[in-house]
């Protein structure tokens, strides 16, 4: 853990200071810039019992559904998110507020810049009604096919998709 004022490892237990109306996690030495806040409480160590699997043990990978986890998320997704949005009524406040996210992500996925989370393209498809993950086999079946000569490796090229400047007129 890093002070949020200094920058340095806290070592040893970390300060709470309130400094100029923002609460901070700080090392001891900067604690005193601030109004110094009650700190963290001691946490109980847990231990577990005989043939008890703890959840915090689990990879997040494991704790998806198996039809969840064999999905991925259509290509048209932010064309699907703004019509469910527009078809419901709702602003993009709404639906951030609803699916408890920043503006500017629901923004960003309607204008495809960003890809959701597997958790908020739950939320989407929950609040919205819509269907924005599809499983793998229907979505690798429906891609175009490569023209190849022969078996090769992808290229930066094949990817890429590259835009050239204008030449300014002086």
């Amino acid at each position: 853990m890093y002070c949020e004022v200094c920058g340095s490892e806290i070592v040893g237990k970390p300060a709470r200071s309130l400094v100029e109306g923002a609460t901070l996690i700080v090392c001891q030495k900067c604690s005193s810039l601030g109004k110094e806040l009650p700190g963290f409480p001691e946490r109980k160590q847990r231990t577990a019992r005989p043939g008890l699997v703890l959840s915090h043990t689990r990879t997040p990978i494991e704790s998806l559904p198996k039809a969840v986890e064999d999905s991925d998320l259509v290509e048209d997704y932010p064309m699907i998110v703004k019509e469910g949005r527009e078809k419901l009524g709702l602003s993009q406040t709404d639906l951030a507020f609803k699916a408890k996210e920043k503006i500017t992500v629901i923004q960003k996925i309607e204008l495809g810049k960003i890809l959701p989370t597997m958790r908020l393209t739950k939320e989407l498809e929950h609040i919205l009604r819509v269907k924005l993950l599809a499983p793998r086999a229907e979505l690798e079946g429906s891609t175009v096919p490569v023209r190849q000569a022969g078996p090769r490796e992808l290229t930066l090229g094949d990817i890429a998709l590259v835009r050239h400047k204008e030449p300014e007129n002086k």
